[in-house]
């Protein structure tokens, strides 16, 4: 009996996820989006599956966490059909709000941890 509570403790059921997973279709207003991003902040990781994104010849691009009263950060370049970024720890909290976008900087990346280049995608992160 002792055997089998132990077993249920360690291997027994786990509470559901709190809801920290979001979601944002980033495009700028076309008919298919750019980019589709998740994010799960009990992880710290963001998923990117790029859809129709373009990256201009000799340019990378680098997308950003944007949060109301907060300076814009980097989330990492976007290089493949599809990225696993990592979201700082001190991002994590802010999800409901943020905004993602995606800007062309020089070839690899942003200089200084500061967007140069101009949005040409974004969109709203929503709760999953």
């Amino acid at each position: 009996l002792a055997a089998g509570l132990a077993l249920w403790i360690v291997a027994g059921p786990r509470p559901a996820p709190d809801g920290r997973q979001y979601l944002a279709v980033v495009d700028r207003g076309g008919a298919l989006p750019a980019l589709i991003v998740r994010v799960d902040l009990d992880r710290g990781r963001v998923h990117v599956r790029s859809l129709a994104a373009e990256t201009p010849p000799d340019r990378s691009l680098e997308l950003w966490y944007i949060h109301a009263g907060t300076a814009p950060r980097s989330l990492g370049l976007i290089t493949d059909a599809t990225e696993t970024l990592t979201v700082p720890s001190d991002l994590r909290s802010d999800a409901p709000d943020a905004t993602l976008a995606v800007t062309v900087e020089p070839k690899g990346g942003a200089p200084g941890g500061k967007a140069t280049g101009p949005v040409i995608y974004s969109g709203r992160l929503i709760r999953e």
